[in-house]
């Protein structure tokens, strides 16, 4: 493939470049865009007579809507000193009228809470009753209490072995009351009694029942024969007295 060759210009002739050639720009012109752009900052730095009058309005308003601000949080704030002193007054009432002391008396209609008779007020008369019942109940427990304890410091054996010891002597009574209640019987029966026997470990007579057991049945039997033949003469008696 053949190359392109390049053209040389004549010699004399000055190649001109593609596009549009700029001409330099004169001094006059200059000189008027500088004068232009000089106008245009005067002109913006120039503060308008219609933006003084709306900005002392803004200043004005701003004025007048702190004043009213400020006034209602100072109005705010007094009330709210007003309403913590009425609480606390309303709380220190309270507790006063709550720890009042019996001896200083109630002003005006007894305070209760609403719908029943439970007192507010310590020195309500109920209320008094409630706790010097409860102070005597106190005391009373706390004398029971140092009793019991007295009770268990004066005691050397321990309670089994009083039992024990109750028990023995209890049935040592009743032995000896059996012993009187068979000679009493023994007595009204007519049964001879010699006072003889056999004792216990502890000397004690013991009740011959094997021994005595004859004797007694026959002085037992004997004795009804002659309450049944009083019977039946009582009853003889009483139906002569009929007729």
């Amino acid at each position: 493939m053949a190359r392109r060759r390049t053209l040389t210009p004549p010699p004399g002739v000055v190649p001109v470049r593609r596009g549009l050639a700029r001409e330099p720009a004169s001094d006059e012109e200059t000189a008027n865009t500088e004068s232009q752009q000089m106008l245009a900052i005067g002109l913006l730095l120039k503060k308008p007579k219609t933006d003084d009058k709306d900005m002392q309005q803004f200043h004005a308003k701003v004025g007048a809507d702190r004043k009213r601000l400020t006034a209602l949080l100072d109005q705010r704030k007094q009330q709210a000193e007003e309403a913590e002193t009425r609480r606390r007054n309303e709380l220190v009432s309270t507790i006063m009228n709550t720890l009042q002391t019996p001896n200083r008396p109630v002003q005006g209609e007894t305070p209760t809470y609403s719908g029943s008779k439970i007192a507010k007020n310590a020195a309500y008369a109920l209320v008094a009753e409630n706790l010097a019942a409860s102070e005597r109940l106190l005391r009373e427990y706390e004398r029971l209490d140092n009793m019991s304890r007295e009770m268990q410091d004066d005691e050397v054996e321990p309670i089994t072995a009083t039992w024990n010891q109750e028990l023995v002597e209890a049935e040592h009574q009743l032995k000896m009351g059996a012993r009187v209640a068979l000679r009493n019987v023994k007595k009204v029966l007519g049964a001879e009694d010699d006072g003889t026997g056999a004792t216990d470990g502890d000397g004690d007579q013991v009740m011959q029942e094997a021994e005595t057991g004859q004797e007694l049945n026959y002085e037992l039997h004997k004795g009804l024969r002659y309450a049944e033949r009083g019977v039946r003469r009582m009853v003889k008696g009483l139906g002569e007295d009929k007729e």
